[in-house]
């Protein structure tokens, strides 16, 4: 049961003592906590001002003590202090436990809150202890668990899940299950407090004698987009209240733009024109879109970082932003991936004027610096011939070695071919690849051109391979050993082309599925296209038809994916832009397909979105599109990424439902 005065009371002493706190907290591991709090607990960390501030808060008479065991109310007290005190114990971690401890880290906030629950040691039997974050360094004994709740011994209460989503216009189903305990054989009645907007629940009552019953969330058809939101379900029976926090979110219908995510739309000016090419997802939900920028002396490298949910992340070089200038006129980022370090891989292409455009590779740390540990200040130049160099694709191996791709113009030898090079992670060209770090694959005869938009590594017989796509005019494809050489186990001696015998289109993305195959996308006749191929590189024809899958998402009017990515349950979702009406304007579009290669009619319309992002009939186009996982919700959403043209072009960036 809460103590109403008292709990106002105590959280009127916390919020002074997180705002005059001048420790930092800790970072080390979840399970050192405990040994610092042991290493604190009577030996005077709890005699300070603050503590003597919380004792006086705590001068009230205890509650008897239920029968409850120790860890249970160890456990209702830490999911009261989350549902009473989110913004510094924001659910819901595992408790852990070390003796005497049972204990919570909570690394949002860099707090920890510990409950004493064995008797005979040094330590205040059934105390609660908290530090770190706005609590400083030093553990603080804030009273015992009697004097914030009166542990519930009767029942407990557990949720088929902490966390669900509701769609607008439908309904979610919880079901809770009681535990009856002691002898108890009430009635208990489920009440859900604080719930998003647009959403409601149903008022239930476990009857006497029964121990289950089905919460209904219901969201209206206009209830906003919500963030993860806590909500607060109440137990109640007579005196005895329990409180367990679950996690509520409203999303739309597959294909909606999510709008929750920094309003729906964001568009960020960097310089004068801007164009992004690629984004990416780090560890932390945090998405990193990459392209270029004209400002005063010319077109350079721009980056630009967004919170998890939408919003410039101001941490990430200036106000979110970074611009790098490497030759004197033109430099563009093509590609990005983040490494399993959180530093972030840039590929592109610089004008490094006596040799033309060359490969361009850089590395920056989390905070948006160059890494100089990586190549010249965190920056590489590659000429792969004596004319002009393109990369458009970057592959982080398991090795720590970045694999970069794209064109090389070899003139009137073969024209434009596949090149591929491979960095070490310190910048330098691996040698044990191709010819000094270095092959280039003429795949057309004569001099037509070659070109590779995107990498995947396939793991083959244990060993890491390269698989490089892309085509002008058709699909193509190679596959590479880790040598450099080509796989002769993969197509034709390690080649794969005209898979559609077309003269207009090409593959734009690649991901690889559990059993080996690959998903290529592009298109084929300025149509959204697809192909998926064995693992040896032959069509498969269990997907679309014959293994190849091509739609019109405007069928009277031009259109293109740009990139493929896989759902966990197998369905693929394919992005880019479309030329809405009779215009040559852009718009973002997407579909989405069964995993046997036919559209997924619950996604969007059809199987099919198109979302402009620019105002009016202006252009926009998407180019990058990567999956956003989110345990909060939990979900998985795709991130679309190119930019719109407003006064001038700008990035955009749009999160999706899927």
């Amino acid at each position: 049961m809460m103590k109403t005065t008292l709990t106002q009371l105590t959280l009127a002493v916390l919020l002074a003592l997180g705002l005059s706190a001048c420790g930092g907290g800790s970072e080390t591991m979840a399970a050192d906590a405990a040994s610092t709090l042991a290493a604190g607990a009577g030996t005077g960390a709890s005699t300070g001002p603050r503590a003597k501030a919380l004792s006086a808060a705590l001068a009230a008479p205890a509650a008897a003590t239920a029968a409850v065991d120790a860890t249970e109310a160890a456990r209702q007290l830490m999911d009261f202090a989350e549902v009473t005190f989110p913004g510094y114990f924001p659910p819901h971690p595992a408790t852990l436990s070390a003796e005497p401890f049972s204990f919570r880290y909570y690394p949002d906030t860099g707090a920890y809150l510990g409950v004493v629950t064995a008797a005979g040691t040094p330590y205040v039997h059934n105390g609660i202890y908290v530090m770190g974050g706005p609590f400083g360094a030093a553990p603080v004994l804030v009273g015992q668990v009697t004097d914030f709740i009166t542990p519930v011994a009767n029942y407990s209460l557990a949720l088929s899940a902490d966390r669900t989503p509701v769609q607008q216009g439908s309904t979610a189903t919880l079901k809770a299950t009681l535990t009856r305990q002691n002898g108890f054989t009430g009635p208990v009645q489920l009440v859900l407090d604080g719930l998003p907007a647009g959403v409601t629940s149903n008022v239930i009552t476990i009857p006497a004698g029964s121990s289950t019953a089905d919460i209904r969330l219901s969201a209206q058809t206009s209830a906003p987009h919500s963030l993860p939101t806590v909500a607060r379900l109440r137990a109640v029976n007579g005196s005895d209240v329990l409180h367990q926090a679950v996690t509520v979110t409203v999303r739309g219908a597959p294909g909606d733009i999510d709008t929750s995510f920094g309003g729906g739309v964001n568009i960020t000016p960097v310089g004068y024109e801007d164009y992004a090419n690629a984004a990416a997802v780090q560890a932390d939900g945090k998405v990193i879109v990459a392209g270029s920028s004209t400002m005063p002396t010319g077109t350079f490298v721009s980056l630009v970082r967004y919170r998890r949910d939408g919003g410039l992340d101001t941490s990430f070089g200036t106000d979110g932003k970074v611009v790098t200038q490497v030759g004197t006129r033109s430099d563009a980022a093509a590609a990005i991936a983040v490494q399993p370090d959180g530093k972030i891989v840039i590929a592109g292409a610089s004008d490094q004027l006596t040799s033309g455009l060359d490969f361009l590779v850089l590395r920056y740390n989390a905070d948006g610096s160059l890494d100089a540990g990586f190549g010249s200040g965190g920056k590489v130049t590659t000429a792969m011939s004596g004319d002009t160099d393109r990369a458009w694709a970057v592959a982080i191996q398991a090795d720590g070695k970045i694999v970069v791709a794209g064109e090389s113009n070899s003139g009137s030898t073969s024209g434009i071919d596949f090149a591929l090079a491979r960095y070490n992670s310190n910048g330098t060209l691996d040698a044990g690849f191709g010819s000094g770090g270095k092959v280039i694959t003429p795949l057309k005869s004569n001099t037509g051109r070659d070109s590779i938009y995107a990498l995947a590594l396939a793991t083959v017989a244990g060993e890491q391979r390269i698989l490089a796509v892309g085509g002008d005019g058709d699909f193509q494809a190679a596959r590479y050993l880790p040598d450099g050489s080509l796989d002769a186990g993969f197509g034709n001696g390690g080649k794969v082309m005209a898979l559609f015998t077309s003269s207009i289109g090409g593959a734009r993305g690649v991901t690889l599925l559990p059993g080996g195959q690959a998903v290529l996308a592009g298109a084929i006749n300025n149509d959204f296209a697809a192909a998926q191929l064995t693992a040896n590189g032959t069509l498969d024809t269990a997907f679309g038809n014959g293994g190849k899958f091509v739609q019109g998402v405007v069928p009277t009017n031009w259109d293109s994916a740009t990139a493929v990515v896989r759902q966990a349950d197998g369905k693929l979702v394919l992005g880019g832009w479309a030329y809405s009406g009779n215009s040559s304007a852009g718009d973002f579009a997407a579909l989405r397909l069964l995993p046997n290669g036919t559209l997924d009619a619950s996604f969007g319309t059809g199987g099919i979105v198109i979302h402009p992002t620019a105002a009016g009939t202006k252009g926009d186009q998407a180019h990058g599109l990567v999956l956003q996982a989110d345990e909060r919700v939990p979900t998985v959403r795709a991130i679309q990424a190119g930019e719109a043209n407003g006064s001038n072009h700008d990035f955009s960036l749009i999160r999706l439902w899927l």
